[in-house]
């Protein structure tokens, strides 16, 4: 079962973000609403235990980053760079993550709901239950992902690249499959409608005929 983010009864409220991390690496326990992190890189940030409401990343660079029991609540991560990451307990609702890089990165018990997931690189990374719902995902990047209790539901996959990433076990019948790109290698075990499953026909290169 998913475990949620475990945040303390009260939170600090942090104002200007961007200009705290200037001499911090680290925002612990802290409330963060109405703000703006903008053009600011740094490596190895760690977020911890605090909750994000209505905040926008714009030109924000944050490799090997640290994130632990955090909530991000109708935020704006557009184009946020976390590549090489770390997530665990960590709840994005209700937020925008289009063309956001988590390449190579480590999720853990991470929920994803009604989220704006298109163009999102999550190549070559590894997830642990992790919890995609009410999301389009359009023309994500799912290549060469290791997952195990990975589930999906009601979302928009169209033109979604999962080249080298097993489906086995992933239920897809009430989301959106067209267009997306998948070896026949990795298809074994995935649960398709049976209009689904036509698309999936043809990678075999099974012509079908009535």
């Amino acid at each position: 079962m998913l475990s949620g983010p475990r945040l303390p009864i009260e939170l600090d409220v942090l104002f200007d973000p961007t200009g705290y991390l200037k001499y911090s690496d680290k925002i612990d326990s802290c409330r963060i609403q109405n703000e703006e992190i903008t053009n600011f890189e740094l490596d190895e940030v760690i977020l911890s235990k605090s909750y994000f409401k209505n905040v926008k990343f714009s030109g924000t660079i944050l490799p090997k980053c640290e994130v632990e029991d955090v909530v991000f609540d109708s935020c704006d991560l557009t184009g946020i760079n976390f590549e090489k990451s770390s997530f665990k307990r960590v709840l994005f609702k209700n937020s925008k993550l289009t063309g956001a890089i988590a390449s190579s990165s480590y999720l853990d018990n991470v929920k994803f709901e009604e989220c704006v997931l298109n163009d999102i690189v999550l190549d070559n990374s590894s997830m642990n239950y992790v919890d995609i719902s009410n999301s389009s995902m359009r023309y994500s990047n799912f290549t060469d992902v290791k997952h195990k209790n990975l589930e999906i539901t009601n979302s928009d996959l169209s033109f979604a690249n999962l080249s080298d990433t097993k489906l086995s076990g992933l239920d897809l019948r009430d989301s959106e499959i067209s267009g997306i790109t998948v070896y026949p290698k990795d298809i074994k075990g995935v649960i398709l409608t049976g209009s689904q499953s036509l698309a999936f026909v043809k990678l075999l290169g099974i012509v079908v005929k009535e």
